[in-house]
């Protein structure tokens, strides 16, 4: 849900005779790049409606352009000879000398403009030599259409045939939809890429990686590949979740998030012929997904305490599954866990806020790429660890409650006595680990989850 627009709308304003000089700044740099350069010339700003024309949202919007134009220009091998900008509260202006045909210029721009959401604020003049303007309809394009009709954008500016809140509220939606579904795609693209770095580190003990099955006789890695693509679209969705109820109480936007999560599941088993892949990465993925959509659409800077604060607001009511639940009247081996050990799985997880990733894995991982780790290697330290910390139900599920205990008794000391992990200890060290899991038929798929969780933390903080 996009914000309302007077907390969005902030800034001087302009007056007539303000904007009647910036027409004329305006006029005067495009015939000074004319007469510099003796070639066309690219002018670009928006079209606000009302006095303010400068304000964050609109402010995102120029730089976007002005980045998808030079990316337009590059893409057509155009020259580009003088690149000039006008920063002033009556609008940011772009120029471009570009050497190369007007008509092409004017194709390629109208083009771009309409394949773009939030296209039709753009106002992208290209100038002749002699200093006059291409229209649109010169190349076919069809004229300016009102932003809240299928009118002539002239007629209904002339007969004032909407308000002016009604346009401002219509352009703040363009831009922010824009900038929201980027986001949310790029969020998903990460996503996916952590899964795909989770399933390719290589060697995992008892788990599926690029030289094995693990402790797995039904997927293998092409599995959990055919399993990712199939969640990318879901991930941008629990994204979106986030970010279009952020108005709303966290029990009702984890309830909408629930829901899309078992469409998700849905898609993951025909994907893989009914093999669980990434079920519990699914639920991790839609949680952290989510909060960074939240986070987002109400400005909240990304931080790991506000990220763990929202994180466990999302899934408070998470453990309400397990009210009542005994060790004789246990539907899933979860709940059997729970009921017997008190161990809370994923669940627990959650409910940290994924503490294990923010305060345990994702410095571990980070601590090792920066002593020269490869991003393989620094991830099989990271899971060791992981599995050394967590409960990690699957191993449970496949041994005991004590055999785990046992394990990560193991791990703790490996970990300790060896400070100095080289590429051939780590890879040797896990490499025997993995024969033994196999053998006995251990798998730490949850702590497999955590640590694609963090890869894809570790990946939006370098993006950021």
């Amino acid at each position: 849900m996009i914000p309302d627009i007077d907390t969005l709308i902030t800034g001087p304003q302009a007056a007539l005779p303000d904007m009647l000089a910036a027409r004329e700044r305006r006029q005067a740099l495009q015939q000074e790049l004319i007469g510099t350069f003796s070639c066309p010339v690219i002018s670009f700003t928006l079209n606000i409606p009302g006095p303010v024309k400068v304000f964050p949202l609109a402010e995102m919007t120029f730089e976007e352009g002005t980045a998808l134009i030079d990316s337009q220009l590059r893409a057509f091998k155009i020259p580009v000879l003088k690149r000039r900008s006008i920063r002033a509260h009556t609008g940011n202006e772009q120029f471009w000398a570009a050497d190369a045909d007007v008509l092409v210029l004017k194709e390629i721009l109208c083009l771009l403009e309409e394949s773009l959401s939030f296209g039709r604020l753009f106002d992208i003049d290209v100038i002749r030599p002699d200093g006059s303007k291409i229209s649109r309809t010169d190349l076919g394009f069809d004229g300016r259409k009102c932003l809240l009709c299928s009118q002539d954008a002239f007629v209904c500016s002339r007969s004032r045939a909407h308000t002016l809140r009604e346009l401002l509220e219509k352009s703040c939606s363009l831009m922010w939809e824009y900038f929201a579904c980027k986001k949310a795609r790029r969020l998903a693209s990460l996503s996916m890429q952590a899964l795909l770095y989770e399933v390719s580190a290589t060697p995992k003990p008892g788990l599926v990686d690029r030289s094995n099955t693990g402790s797995h006789r039904d997927m293998d890695i092409f599995t959990f590949e055919a399993s990712a693509v199939s969640l990318n679209h879901y991930f941008e969705k629990f994204a979106l979740c986030g970010m279009e109820n952020s108005h709303e109480p966290f029990s009702r936007i984890f309830s909408r998030l629930r829901s899309l999560g078992i469409q998700a599941e849905e898609a993951m088993f025909a994907a893989t012929n009914g093999v669980n892949t990434h079920k519990g990465l699914i639920f991790a993925l839609a949680v952290m997904n989510c909060s960074l959509g939240y986070m987002y659409a109400n400005g909240i800077s990304f931080a790991h305490s506000e990220l763990l604060k929202v994180n466990r607001l999302l899934v408070a009511d998470v453990l309400e599954d397990f009210k009542g639940v005994t060790v004789n009247n246990a539907r899933t081996h979860g709940e059997r866990l729970y009921a017997k050990y008190g161990i809370k799985g994923a669940r627990g997880e959650a409910l940290s806020g994924y503490q294990t990733v923010l305060s345990l894995a994702l410095p571990i991982l980070d601590g090792a790429i920066a002593r020269g780790l490869s991003i393989n290697d620094a991830g099989i330290l990271t899971l060791l660890h992981i599995i050394a910390e967590s409960e990690d139900t699957n191993i449970v599920s496949r041994s005991s409650y004590e055999e785990m205990k046992q394990l990560q008794s193991f791990l703790k000391k490996a970990l300790s006595e060896e400070t100095e992990w080289t590429s051939e200890k780590l890879t040797a060290f896990a490499a025997a680990l993995d024969r033994e899991w196999i053998r006995r038929n251990i798998s730490p798929g949850g702590s497999a989850d955590l640590l694609a969780l963090t890869y894809f933390v570790w990946l939006y903080e370098r993006e950021l």
